[in-house]
C-alpha cells in the first residue's frame, strides 16, 4: 500500500522556504547551486534517486560543509538506506525538517530498527531482514520479486535501473517507525506493507497469528514503486492501488485474480446500496480508511476499475494513460481521454460493470481481518467451533475432539464425519480435524476428499495445504506435495513442517540444492519453537 502517491506540493515549498533561505544563499553561491539543490530536493519527492544523485553528489564533493547542500545530500543518503551516512550529514547541518516527513528523525529511527538486519543481493533486489527466522522469506521473495519485475516490464513498459531494497520488519511499530502512518491507523486499516521512501516495507509475517499473503503483498508494493517512477509520482491513489492490485499476482500468473469471494460480494453489494467509497475518500492513503472493512472495499473497487480499463483496451489503454498522466494530464483526463468519453462517463461504465461483474461460485458474506499478535483486539479468544453453523454438527465435532484428545482415533474420525455430513467439508477446522482422524487411521481418500473441499472454498488457510502436502508426501507424490507445501509457504513461511516436506520433496525430484535449503530452514525453525 502506498502511503500517499500525490505530489505534496505544498509541504514540499514549505521545506524549501524554511531550509533555502534563498537571498542568503544567492549571496553566498548564486542562483544555480540554490535552484540545483531545489530541483534534487524535487526529484527525490519523484523519488528519482538518480536524477538527484547526479546533482547532489558533485556539490557534496565540491561544499560538504555547506549546511544546506549537507541536508539535502542526507535527504538524498536516506533515499539510498544509507541512514548511517544520512544522520552524519543531517547532524552536521544542524536543520529541523518544518512539518512531515521529519527526515532527520526518520534516518535515525531507521539507523536504530535496522542496525541489526542481515543483507542479501539477488540480480534486481535487496533484501534486509532481522536476524534469525526471516531468513526463510529471502530466497521466496527474491524469485517472486525478479518475476514481478520481468512481468510489469512487459506490461507497463518500464523496469526501473538499479537494485530496489526491500525491508521486512518484525511488526507493525516499525512499521509505524519508519514511515508516516501511526501504528493505530496500520491495524484499522489492515495495512501490512508500505512503499515509500524509495523501498519496500513489509511486516513479517511472523507478526500476524495466520500469517498472510506476503508475496503477493511484496509484489504488490514493488507496482507501486514502478507506477511512482514510471509517472514521476503523478498518479494518484485510487490508479496507484488499482493498478497495484490488478497486477500484484502476475509474478505467479495474470493480472486481476486477487480478489477474494468476499471482496467481490462486498463489492456487489455497496454498488447496489450506492454505499461505495469514493475515490476521493480514498486520498492520500487507504491506511487512513476508518476499518478494514472499508480498505478491502476500497481495494475491490479499484481493481475492478482497473479491471474494466483492462477489458476496454488491455495494456495499450492502460499504458496511453500512464504515458499522459507522466506527461502532466490528470488521471481524470487521461483516462477520459484514452476512453473516448468523459470522466463520469467512465465511472458509469465502471459501476455497470460492477453490477454485471459475475460472483465467484462461493459468495461468502464475511472478510477475515488481518490478526495481530500481541493486540487484545486481534490476538484475543477465538473459537474455532463457531465457524461451524450447524448446532448438532458442532455436537459431533466437540465429541471428536474428545476422542481425539484421548487418542481414539476411530472413534474420533466417525464423530467429525457426522459432522461433515451434516454441514459439508468446506469449514477449515472440521476439515482438517477430519482430515487429520482420516490419515491418523488409514482413511487417506475420506482425508483429500476433505481437504480438496475446504481448499476450493479457502484457497487461502496454510493449515489446509500443509495437510494435503502431508497426504501427498506419505504417498510420494512429490510434485504435488512440493505444490501444495508452496501454496502454504505463501501464507506462513514460519511452520517448520512446510519446509521439512519441501526437503523431502526437492530431493526427490532431483533438486538437491533446494532440498539442502530447506533443510536448513527446518531446521532454523524448529529450533525457534524450543
Amino acid at each position: 500500500m502506498a502511503s500517499s502517491s500525490s505530489r505534496a506540493g505544498a509541504l514540499l515549498l514549505a521545506l524549501l522556504v524554511a531550509l533555502l533561505p534563498l537571498p542568503a544563499r544567492a549571496a553566498r553561491a548564486g542562483h544555480a547551486e540554490v535552484e540545483a539543490l531545489q530541483h534534487a530536493l524535487a526529484l527525490l519527492q519523484d523519488e528519482d534517486v538518480e536524477g538527484a544523485k547526479a546533482i547532489v553528489d558533485p556539490l557534496l564533493a565540491k561544499d560538504g560543509s555547506d549546511p544546506d547542500v549537507a541536508f539535502v545530500a542526507g535527504v538524498l543518503r536516506f533515499h539510498q538506506q544509507r541512514y548511517a551516512d544520512a544522520v552524519a550529514l543531517f547532524d552536521a547541518a544542524g536543520l529541523d525538517t518544518p512539518g512531515e516527513p521529519d527526515y532527520r528523525a526518520l534516518a535515525r529511527t531507521a539507523l536504530e530498527v535496522t542496525k541489526g538486519h542481515q543483507r542479501a543481493e539477488g540480480a534486481h533486489f535487496v533484501v534486509s531482514y532481522p536476524r534469525g527466522k526471516d531468513e526463510v522469506l529471502v530466497p521466496y521473495v527474491l524469485d517472486a520479486l525478479e518475476s514481478q519485475r520481468a512481468a510489469l516490464e512487459k506490461d507497463l513498459g518500464y523496469a526501473p535501473p538499479g537494485k530496489v531494497t526491500i525491508e521486512f520488519l518484525n511488526d507493525t511499530k516499525e512499521l509505524a517507525k519508519l514511515s508516516t502512518l501511526k501504528e493505530e491507523e496500520i491495524k484499522t486499516s489492515g495495512t501490512i506493507a508500505i512503499c515509500k521512501f524509495d523501498k519496500l516495507m513489509v511486516v513479517s509475517p511472523k507478526a500476524l497469528l495466520q500469517g498472510y499473503d506476503w508475496l503477493d503483498t511484496a509484489a504488490h508494493e514493488y507496482v507501486h514503486y514502478v507506477v511512482t517512477r514510471r509517472t514521476r509520482n503523478n498518479t494518484p491513489i485510487w490508479l496507484h492501488e488499482g493498478i497495484a492490485k490488478f497486477e500484484e499476482t502476475r509474478w505467479r500468473g495474470q493480472g486481476g485474480e486477487a480478489l477474494s469471494t468476499e471482496q467481490a460480494t462486498m463489492l456487489r453489494d455497496a454498488a447496489r446500496k450506492d454505499a461505495l467509497i469514493t475515490f476521493a475518500q480514498m486520498h492520500p492513503s487507504m491506511a487512513k480508511l476508518p476499518s478494514q472493512h472499508a480498505a478491502a472495499l476500497a481495494f475491490a473497487e479499484v481493481m475492478v476499475a482497473v479491471e474494466y480499463l483492462e477489458q476496454k483496451g488491455g495494456g495499450p489503454l492502460m499504458n496511453g494513460v500512464l504515458d499522459r498522466i507522466a506527461k502532466g494530464a490528470t488521471a481524470e483526463d487521461a483516462v477520459a481521454q484514452a476512453l473516448g468519453t468523459s470522466f463520469d462517463g467512465f465511472l458509469d461504465g465502471w459501476k455497470r460493470h460492477i453490477a454485471a461483474r459475475p460472483l465467484p461460485a462461493r459468495a461468502e458474506k464475511e472478510t477475515r481481518p488481518l490478526r495481530f499478535k500481541g493486540d487484545p483486539k486481534h490476538g484475543g479468544a477465538h473459537s474455532e467451533w463457531s465457524e461451524i453453523p450447524d448446532e448438532r454438527a458442532r455436537g459431533f465435532a466437540r465429541l471428536g475432539e474428545i476422542f481425539r484428545e484421548r487418542g481414539r482415533w476411530e472413534a474420533a474420525r466417525l464423530e467429525y464425519g457426522k459432522a461433515v455430513k451434516k454441514v459439508g467439508a468446506a469449514i477449515p477446522v472440521l476439515a482438517s480435524k477430519y482430515a487429520t482422524a482420516a490419515m491418523m487411521t488409514g482413511h487417506d481418500a475420506e482425508a483429500g476428499a476433505a481437504l480438496a473441499e475446504a481448499l476450493a472454498a479457502h484457497p487461502e488457510r496454510a493449515p489446509l495445504h500443509v495437510q494435503m502436502g502431508r497426504l501427498h508426501v506419505r504417498r510420494k507424490e512429490w510434485a504435488k506435495a512440493r505444490d501444495e507445501l508452496l501454496l502454504a509457504n505463501r501464507v506462513d513461511p514460519f511452520d517448520p513442517e512446510i519446509h521439512a516436506g519441501l526437503s523431502q520433496a526437492q530431493a526427490a525430484l532431483g533438486d538437491k540444492p533446494a532440498a539442502q535449503r530447506e533443510e536448513r530452514f527446518a531446521k532454523l525453525l524448529a529450533e525457534g519453537e524450543r
